[in-house]
């Protein structure tokens, strides 16, 4: 939470316009620059005048705003989109200034180690101002990544493993951004829609998920978002300019509403809505515009 600038001041200086009184005229005394080094001139006004310094408008410049992550970002790749989903992005559009740009750079099923490795032709080429981070959900690589399969029990070390993982190449991305004088948001993922079913790969590398056998992936990714949100916190404690939108409260805060979900990891419509919301109290109480 890429999600996302002092006047001139005049000095007017008036001089003498003119004296009721003849002057005295004195031959002008110009110092020898050799003789005095450290010499600079120095002029003095003797008028009474108290001129008040003229302020110029404060013009606002055009930000662009570059939303980068994963598939809860945006259903679909970037450019094959289609109609299917929703997107906080489309929440901020009417809201925004409309002279904001705003890029979605969605890639489904990638991690936060591919967005480092592809943050040069993904992002940096839109020279942005304040880029958003979406990443997490893909990082624990579903129920195979961090439960056994034959007990479906947790995998400590393996899921410490991946968060740390995680943690080390959105820091990567992080530390990038700021090198260019960018403003980042961090949006923590929500949490999956009940327990996640198991999954395998097809013949054609498609996904295969089995209803019937299920995980508690929720607790995985809530202690990603607790990483997460470290993380920021050690951001904000050295007075760099990153920021937390914590979609995952976000989803706590409101167990029973309708449409938060489009299926059981994408948000639905009213969850959009919501995020978008959270983004942009982010944004307005941030020290980016």
């Amino acid at each position: 939470m890429k999600f996302l600038q002092t006047p001139a001041v005049f000095f007017v200086i008036a001089f003498l316009a003119g004296c009721t009184a003849a002057p005295i005229t004195q031959p002008a005394i110009t110092p020898d620059p050799a003789s005095f080094p450290n010499y600079t001139p120095t002029f003095t006004s003797t008028s009474t005048s108290t001129a008040t310094p003229v302020p110029t408008p404060t013009e606002k410049k055009p930000l662009t705003l570059v939303f980068y992550g994963n598939s809860t970002l945006k259903v679909g790749e970037v450019g094959n989109q289609g109609q299917v989903g929703f997107s906080f992005v489309d929440n901020l559009h009417p809201i925004l200034d409309p002279s904001y740009n705003l890029i979605t750079a969605n890639y489904g099923g990638k991690t936060a180690k591919w967005g480092y490795e592809n943050l040069a032709q993904t992002v940096l080429g839109f020279n942005p101002d304040v880029v958003t981070l979406v990443w997490g959900w893909d990082d624990l690589y579903s129920c195979s990544g961090i439960f056994d399969p034959e007990t479906n029990t947790l995998l400590e070390n393996k899921l410490d493993a991946y968060i740390q993982l995680h943690i080390q190449y959105l820091k990567l991305q992080i530390n990038a951004l700021l090198d260019r004088g960018v403003e980042v948001l961090v949006v923590t993922p929500f949490p999956s829609n009940g327990d996640l079913p198991w999954d395998h790969q097809g013949p054609n590398n498609e996904d295969i998920w089995d209803l019937n056998h299920r995980c508690k992936y929720n607790i995985g990714v809530e202690r990603l978002v607790e990483a997460q949100r470290q993380l920021v916190i050690d951001y904000s404690a050295a007075q760099k300019p990153v920021y937390l939108v914590d979609t995952w409260q976000i989803y706590m805060d409101h167990p029973n509403s309708e449409k938060m979900y489009m299926d059981i990891m994408h948000p639905g419509s009213h969850g959009a809505e919501l995020i978008a919301e959270g983004w942009l109290q982010v944004f307005n109480d941030s020290d980016i515009h």
